[in-house]
This record gives structure tokens, sequence and C-alpha cells, in this order.
């Protein structure tokens, strides 16, 4: 076994912990996750997936593809346990989102598609920090932390490295590190 197989296997043992670690906070009703953000992560995730095994990124993809598999499951529960409040906005960032999916397809170029993916999820991820920042203590620190260096891992075990292949891990990573410290703050003033 290669050291990028064992780093890539580590990046999924990692997805692994914070999705279970998620869902667990999920069913405990600690955290309200928004279907929205969760929808469309596993869609692009899935994109991005395709896009770094045609650029044979090796082990460094396997996290992504099974974050494409732990999203759709998250989305799933978010539906029955997730948030409720959905607002104008968060309509507005999920049609936004859904509607540039489809041109990513035309462009035939998996670059274009993770670009395109890339933009796709910042704007989808606005729903999760709407609702993180108006109510911090029902988003899951740990787990966006834990899933953060699963995306550090998953760069770190790419057999090659394309903008390609790294640029969607890396913004999932920069999001994540937006958002961990925007919910510490928040916490210390919104009371749990």
């Amino acid at each position: 076994m290669s050291g990028k197989e064992i780093i890539g296997g580590l990046a999924v043992a990692f997805g692994l912990v914070s999705g279970a670690l998620y869902l667990w906070q999920i069913f405990k009703r600690a955290v309200r996750p928004h279907a929205f953000s969760w929808i469309i992560w596993g869609m692009l995730a899935v994109i991005s997936f395709a896009a770094q095994w045609v650029e044979k990124a090796g082990p460094g993809s396997w996290a992504m593809g099974f974050s494409a598999l732990l999203c759709f499951v998250i989305a799933a529960a978010s539906i029955f346990y997730g948030e409720k409040n959905v607002t104008r906005g968060d309509w507005i960032a999920f049609i936004t989102a859904l509607l540039a999916i489809p041109v990513w397809r035309m462009t035939h170029d998996p670059l274009w598609a993770v670009v395109i993916a890339s933009c796709i999820d910042a704007v989808a991820f606005y729903p999760t920090f709407r609702k993180s920042w108006h109510r911090p203590h029902e988003e899951g620190l740990a787990a966006f932390s834990i899933y953060a260096l699963q995306m550090m891992l998953s760069i770190a075990a790419m057999e090659k490295y394309t903008l390609t292949v790294v640029l969607y891990p890396a913004t999932i990573l920069v999001l994540n590190l937006t958002l961990i410290p925007a919910l510490l703050y928040r916490r210390t003033k919104v009371p749990a």
C-alpha cells in the first residue's frame, strides 16, 4: 500500500467519523442541517468525483466519492429533522445552484465543470451559513472541523495536482474554515 493510498484511506475514515457524528447529532436533534445545501452539495460532490476520476486523481478522489454518498444521506435526514425556516434567500440560492448545474454539462471539460461546481458550492453554502449565523448552536462544529481535515487529507492524497482535481476540495476546505470561526464567534454572542 502506497503512502497516497494510506492518506486517501485516512481521508475516507475522517469522512466516516464526520458523517457518523453529524448524523448522530441530527437524530439527537442537536443540529438542524439545511436540506437545500446538502442536496446541492451531494450533486456537486458527484460532479467533482467524476472529474477527479477522469483526471486520474487516484486515492485523493476516494474522499469525494464517499462525501457524495454522505451528502445525500444527510440531505434525506435533513428533510425530516433539519431546518424548517426556509427564506426567500434560501430559495434563490437553491434555484440558482440548480440552474447552474446544466451549465457544467455543456462544457464537456472537467476543469470548467469543477470551476462551475465550486461557484455553485459557494452559493449553496449560503442557506447553511445564514441559518448558522442566527442559530450557531444548531450546527455541528466538530463535524465541519473534521470534514475540513478530510479535505486536507484528500488533497494530500491526490496522485497528481491540477486545478481540476484540487479546486473543489480546496473550495470546500475554505468554506468550512470560514464557517468554523463564525460558529465559534456567534456561539459567544447567542445563548444556547
